[in-house]
C-alpha cells in the first residue's frame, strides 16, 4: 500500500468537567473511537473520531475531531473497507490511530493542566540515584 499523508486536523467538540469537591482515588480510563470514514474527492479521506478520558466521579474530557489524509485511491478504499469490516490491524489503519492519539493527547494534557486533573499517561521523570 501507498503512504498516507496528513493534510488537515481539527477538533469539532471539546467538553470537559471536574467535580470540585471530589476526594478519593480516580480510576483513569481512555477510549478512542473512529466514528466515520468518508472518501472525499479522489485522493482524500476524512476520518471522524472521538477521544475520551474518563476519571470516574472526578470528571471527564471528551474530544471530537477529524483528520484528512491523502493517498492513492486504492489505499484509501482499503482503509475504509477495513474499518467497515472491523479489521483494524493494517499498517495504515494503525498509523491513523496513532495520528489521532498524538493530536488528542496533546490537547487532553492541556485541558488536564487547566483543570488540575491527573495526567492520563505516564510522563518521563528525572530521578536521583
Amino acid at each position: 500500500m501507498a503512504q498516507i499523508k496528513l493534510i488537515d486536523s481539527k477538533f469539532t467538540k471539546i467538553n470537559s468537567s471536574k467535580t470540585p469537591d471530589f476526594s478519593g482515588d480516580a480510576t483513569i480510563k481512555t477510549n478512542i473511537k473512529i466514528t466515520e470514514i468518508e472518501i472525499i474527492k479522489t485522493n482524500f479521506i476524512k476520518i471522524k473520531y472521538n477521544f475520551e478520558v474518563n476519571y470516574g466521579e472526578l470528571g471527564q474530557i471528551y474530544l471530537e475531531g477529524f483528520l484528512i489524509f491523502s493517498s492513492e485511491t486504492k489505499t484509501l478504499n482499503e482503509i475504509k473497507k477495513s474499518w467497515e469490516d472491523k479489521k483494524i490491524d493494517s499498517k495504515e489503519y494503525i498509523s491513523i490511530l496513532n495520528f489521532i492519539i498524538h493530536k488528542a493527547t496533546i490537547k487532553t494534557i492541556e485541558i488536564e493542566d487547566e483543570l488540575i486533573l491527573p495526567i492520563h499517561l505516564k510522563l518521563p521523570v528525572i530521578e536521583s540515584k
